[in-house]
């Protein structure tokens, strides 16, 4: 029988309360125009437990980034180990999986709130946004050009570069979802339309990428 999951400690639930404030002001607010004192009074915690636990608030932005990139990005693969990521191939039904999964991914609500801030404040605070890409869409890309490349060698798909095939996977999957998510244009996206448009991407890249028989 499963094991419900551990609670966490008062100190990590006081300092997941800070970093959820954060968040929120942000993005109602703007980061230049946030301060200390209104993300302590929104999450009702102490400023000893926000220096201690982030610094200042550029810490608090950067430990925001580093979540979103552990908790989102790199699980986009449940089975991923390293760059490697044993646990997809280049066949129809693990790409289908995949793209079903990344897309659940990158639109739930925290996603789309650390790209929103990230898009606002990234040119002030390069390091971050370095931080973000390398953490999250490089390594999404890495892992997935390193199936692509299995995929070949394996004959399913065409020779090529494999890296700009992944990244034309990743576009095709994204559509004009992440733009209309990111506007506020699509507040929630139904399962079934991912799952469509999800199936639909995968044909269309496994019809131009896939190899043809006799080649």
């Amino acid at each position: 029988m499963p094991q419900p999951p551990e609670k966490p400690s008062r100190g990590e639930a006081r300092r997941q309360a800070i970093l959820e404030a954060a968040m929120t002001l942000f993005l109602e607010q703007g980061f230049e125009r946030t301060s200390l004192s209104d993300i302590l009074r929104h999450s009702k915690g102490s400023r000893s437990t926000l220096y201690e636990a982030f610094g200042n608030k550029e810490g608090l932005l950067r430990a925001m980034v580093r979540e979103a990139c552990h908790r989102v990005w790199d699980t986009v693969d449940p089975g991923a180990d390293g760059e490697d990521c044993p646990g997809v191939s280049a066949t129809r039904e693990d790409l289908t999986a995949f793209g079903l999964h990344f897309l659940r991914t990158v639109m739930s609500p925290g996603s789309i709130a650390v790209y929103r801030i990230m898009a606002a404040e990234g040119t002030r605070f390069p390091d971050i946004a370095r931080q973000f890409y390398d953490e999250g869409p490089k390594l999404l890309t890495d892992r997935l050009t390193a199936v692509f490349r299995r995929g070949q060698a394996e004959g399913l798909l065409m020779d090529g570069d494999a890296r700009l095939m992944a990244q034309i996977f990743i576009g095709t999957l994204f559509s004009d979802f992440h733009v209309r998510r990111t506007l506020g244009l699509a507040p929630v996206i139904e399962e079934q339309e991912m799952a469509y448009r999800v199936g639909v991407a995968v044909d269309v890249f496994l019809t131009g990428a896939g190899r043809r028989r006799g080649g």
